[in-house]
């Protein structure tokens, strides 16, 4: 069997492949997309084999993804973040992770720029709308309901459950791996040198949903609520039902 997962960007992206490397076992190989996702082989593209077994394909973001593409002989997993915390998670990384491509003044000036504007109005002007597209994509085709849903949120209050799921997803016992996937748990994490936003190295880091919280001016956090709606309805939709509280 061949896998997909897509995911929005920063949303315990390095946890969730762990996570899949420890359910799927040492033969499962990860394969990031590198180029726009294909069916057929071609120069430049990410081919999706369906007849390779043991391999997962990885998409963050919708950069080479393609909501067109029949996927119903793979098995797919989708990944959400609530877009609110999203936004302030990618200031804070936009601060302390510049592109590095750019000579070390460019990138200076970028994080400048970021600390000048303000968290508040740097998450108002942030469009991850393509992200939430790419899932509702996958949600809205004739396969949504085999896809396996998980979300930042179940990876940080409902290990157990999201566990449960994405074994179902590999055929395996969740008491198979359970001693693998330890120190993913997230009372772990501060003790987990894989994570390593933690411990000091990212000032902006968390391991909670409901940043925006607390991170923003209320009326901030009341604004971007409202400019985000459509993907807080589609995001509480496909979360566990007991998740829905946290998109309000």
């Amino acid at each position: 069997m061949a896998y997909i997962f897509v995911c929005t960007p920063t949303s315990g992206t390095a946890s969730m492949l762990r996570i899949l490397q420890a359910i799927g076992g040492k033969a499962l190989k990860l394969r990031a997309a590198n180029g726009p996702a294909s069916l057929e082989p071609r120069d430049g593209a990410t081919y999706l084999n369906a007849a390779e077994p043991n391999l997962l394909y990885w998409f963050r973001g919708p950069r080479h993804w393609d909501t067109a593409l029949d996927v119903s002989a793979f098995k797919v997993i989708a990944h959400s973040r609530d877009p609110r915390d999203l936004a302030c998670n990618q200031y804070w990384w936009a601060l302390q992770h510049p592109n590095t491509h750019d000579a070390p003044e460019v990138a200076e000036a970028k994080r400048r720029k970021v600390e000048e504007e303000g968290i508040d109005r740097y998450v108002m002007g942030r469009n991850n709308v393509g992200s939430y597209n790419m899932l509702r994509g996958l949600s809205d085709g004739p396969n949504g309901d085999q896809v396996t849903w998980t979300s930042y949120n179940q990876l940080c209050c409902a290990f157990d459950y999201m566990m449960d799921n994405l074994c179902q997803a590999f055929g395996r016992a969740p008491s198979e791996v359970a001693e693998a996937l330890r120190m993913e748990r997230p009372e772990n994490l501060f003790n987990n040198p894989d994570w390593v936003k933690v411990g000091g190295t990212w000032k902006g880091s968390d391991v909670m949903p409901g940043r925006f919280r607390h991170d923003l001016k209320p009326e901030t956090a009341q604004a971007l609520t409202a400019k985000l709606a459509p993907e807080l309805t589609f995001c509480a939709r496909r979360d566990a039902p007991f998740m829905g509280h946290h998109y309000l």
